[in-house]
């Protein structure tokens, strides 16, 4: 299946925010996971489908928990909650200290990567030379990093690519894409990091703008009135998000196949 990884090379430029509109938007079945060191806020910003708080345990540890001995797909549902509008969430460490012990970031990688007939949409956060998710890149079917247009932030985007193009092997490796978070009429600004990336020729399938929309986000920090479709937000968002599931979608297996390739593996 599909793993899109989000995450961005200096700060937080609303990652979660992006990963949790891509998994909304995304036109195959999907979950969001969060696997943020730093501590994931989904559980914070959002209630569950019923109006109610979600559950305060974080999902992943209590996944990592259930699966000591071994991780399976069918865990990963046990684990997973619906937030408001129906999307299926992971919920993450809610602080730094909880990750310190995880240890499994590679494995998790494989699992989410895996899951039958579910695309899987990560939050890696901010990612770094030595950055434990960092494991998880080598299963993604593609890379997505967040960017504003601070300059320092841009400095850093270029070093960041550098590194995760050669982990991920280059241009036989996942698909890397850049998303820039700027006004709507920044365009300009979008297009001057698309010509730096450029001339630092490192292998970029696509850079994108996504509106810096305090509207549209908000919904996505539990403020859930309103329609989000008609946002400046989740207008650019949407073709971001078809041009990762078109190049994504030989990675994905329905049902009925994943379970017939089990049937071959097993039998």
């Amino acid at each position: 299946m599909a793993l899109i990884a989000i995450a961005s090379a200096k700060g937080s430029p609303g990652v979660t925010t992006a990963a949790m509109l891509f998994a909304a938007l995304w036109p195959r079945p999907s979950i969001l996971v969060e696997c943020d060191p730093a501590g994931g806020d989904v559980a914070l910003r959002m209630p569950g489908a019923d109006g109610e708080p979600l559950d305060s345990n974080p999902g992943l540890l209590n996944l990592v928990a259930a699966g000591r001995k071994s991780l399976y797909a069918d865990l990963v549902g046990q684990h997973t909650e619906q937030i408001i509008g129906g999307l299926e969430v992971l919920t993450g460490m809610t602080t730094p200290e909880q990750a310190a012990g995880l240890g499994q970031w590679d494995t998790l990688g494989q699992l989410f990567a895996e899951l039958p007939g579910t695309d899987t949409v990560v939050d890696l956060g901010r990612i770094g030379a030595e950055t434990p998710q960092n494991a998880i890149l080598t299963s993604a079917s593609a890379v997505v990093l967040v960017v504003d247009t601070v300059p320092s932030s841009v400095v850093h985007l270029r070093e960041r690519l550098r590194k995760v193009s050669d982990a991920l092997g280059g241009e036989v490796g996942a698909p890397l894409h850049v998303v820039v978070v700027a006004p709507p009429k920044r365009s300009r600004a979008v297009a001057e990091i698309r010509d730096a990336i450029t001339q630092s020729q490192t292998p970029v399938e696509g850079v994108h703008h996504l509106a810096h929309d305090t509207t549209g986000a908000a919904f996505f920090l539990g403020q859930v009135t309103g329609s989000p479709a008609r946002t400046a937000l989740v207008r650019s968002a949407q073709p971001i998000v078809d041009v990762l599931a078109e190049r994504t979608a030989g990675a994905f297996v329905s049902p009925e196949r994943s379970a017939g390739q089990q049937q071959e593996v097993t039998s």
